[in-house]
């Protein structure tokens, strides 16, 4: 069913009115039965990863720092502690994303590690409905992408930013502002708010900080805290993303498009959600997946054997993850393609145990790292733009003078070899089992996947403690 296309008076309306117009559009349609999964797969797929983020060290540092600012009645996954709503919304937004696990748009952005938490933390407040928090992720998504693809989200991301921290407070907003009932002027304001502050640069990239880690977290809490204010009588700049001085887009992007944030489409954009198979940044996904092609072919062959690599990429895979990494950094190896590509050529999965301080020590991934190039080509940028596939042709030159060559357009988990409704499910138990034990996460995915729309929050929240 084609989504409905924002009709109104003469009066000239602001993108972001014209937006929350249609978001209420949506609202009045029921779901479905595609939309509802996959609905309900971004929700297990957000708390299968934050689940799994709360075992991994860093999660302790999020926690006691913000621990420090208060407790609350908000429980902040895989433990025991319970935060207030704004803070545990963002912890539980920078477990999702902590081992590059979470599920990503080809907008070059991670909305469920945004809208899940966010909508999670809002939903105890309410005590909302799974119907509810379903409907919130739909809207949330939806926010999120549009305003994504309303710019040229490639430059958006060439030029430094981070786009699930820029973009991801909008969706955060919609959500929250949902499952709050607020009406087409107070989600406006809502959206517009979260608009006013965002942000988000990569230059973690440098030295492989946790500044990435924390970009959903921080988008999430803001965009919760942008809803409340809303409800409260706050208004918000409604020209936040086209005014001339400060609007979102002349900051942030060479060019923008309003239709293609208010288009008629055909599908959710929910439906355009990759699940990931790969623990790294999706610009490492095509190149891994290339090199462990070469790798499958050449059985004969070692490492040793390798005179230099060459990986050709579109120009923004290669300014998110085109270096060399860090051996001190998981980060920076996450989105390193000379890292990925020496995983596969070593016959590793590039799974989450392949990034660690060990692994990163290991001096043969280092030296094949080390003979990595990584090129743009376009080729591969106009694959990007056309088609939305982050393809990459590797090529392996062996010291014998003979090559081995693989082009990857569709790796595991992309929209064009997706997973499975069960390969989803899969992936939730193996993560989640990791956190609250394997009976636990098994109900809790009955739950997420089979629960009726009144299922109360409470039947959820009493599954992601420790």
């Amino acid at each position: 069913m084609p989504l409905p296309v924002c009709v109104m008076s003469n009066v000239k309306h602001s993108i972001i009115e014209r937006l929350a117009a249609l978001i209420k559009q949506v609202d009045e349609r029921p779901l479905t039965a595609e939309e509802e999964q996959a609905a309900r797969l971004c929700l297990l797929d957000a708390l299968g990863v934050g689940l799994y983020g709360s075992t991994q060290p860093e999660a302790k540092m999020f926690l006691k720092a913000v621990k420090r600012l208060g407790s609350g009645e908000v429980p902040v996954w895989g433990t025991n502690e319970r935060l207030e709503a704004g803070s545990a919304a963002l912890v539980c937004g920078s477990l999702c994303h902590l081992r590059e696990l979470d599920d990503v748009h080809y907008a070059i952005l991670h909305t469920g590690c945004v809208c899940v938490p966010a909508v999670m933390a809002a939903a105890q407040l309410e005590n909302a409905s799974l119907g509810q928090m379903l409907r919130a992720v739909v809207n949330g998504v939806e926010a999120t992408a549009r305003i994504s693809l309303g710019m040229d989200y490639m430059e958006h991301r060439e030029r430094g930013w981070h786009g699930t921290a820029t973009c991801g407070a909008f969706g955060a907003a919609a959500a929250v502002g949902y499952l709050l009932g607020l009406d087409e002027k107070q989600l406006t304001d809502a959206v517009a708010i979260a608009g006013s502050r965002t942000g988000g640069t990569w230059a973690f990239s440098k030295d492989g900080a946790m500044t990435k880690r924390l970009h959903p977290g921080l988008a999430a809490r803001d965009g919760l805290s942008a809803a409340y204010l809303a409800r409260a009588g706050v208004s918000g700049p409604h020209y936040v993303l086209e005014a001339e001085d400060g609007g979102f887009y002349r900051l942030f992007s060479p060019s923008w498009d309003e239709e293609s944030v208010l288009s008629q489409r055909e599908r959710l954009e929910l439906n355009n959600i990759e699940f990931k198979w790969f623990a790294s940044c999706k610009s490492v996904h095509s190149p891994i997946t290339a090199a462990m092609e070469i790798y499958q072919s050449n059985p004969q062959r070692k490492p040793e054997d390798v005179s230099h690599i060459v990986a050709e990429v579109n120009s923004s895979a290669m300014s998110m993850a085109g270096h060399m990494y860090r051996e001190d950094s998981v980060v920076s190896a996450q989105i390193s393609i000379p890292y990925g590509i020496a995983l596969g050529l070593t016959g590793r999965q590039g799974q989450a145990d392949d990034y660690t301080f060990e692994r990163l020590a290991d001096k043969q991934l280092r030296s094949l790292s080390e003979k990595t190039e990584v090129v743009v080509t376009e080729e591969f940028n106009e694959l990007r733009r056309t088609k939305h596939l982050s393809g990459s042709r590797v090529t392996v030159y062996w010291k014998d003078g003979t090559a081995s060559s693989a082009v990857a357009t569709s790796p595991k988990g992309s929209l064009g070899n997706p997973l499975r409704p069960d390969d989803v499910m899969n992936k939730f138990l193996s993560l989640s089992g990791k956190a609250i034990g394997s009976e636990r996460a098994e109900t809790l995915l009955a739950v997420i996947m089979k629960g009726g729309a009144a299922t109360p929050v409470s039947e959820i929240l009493k599954l992601l403690v420790a």
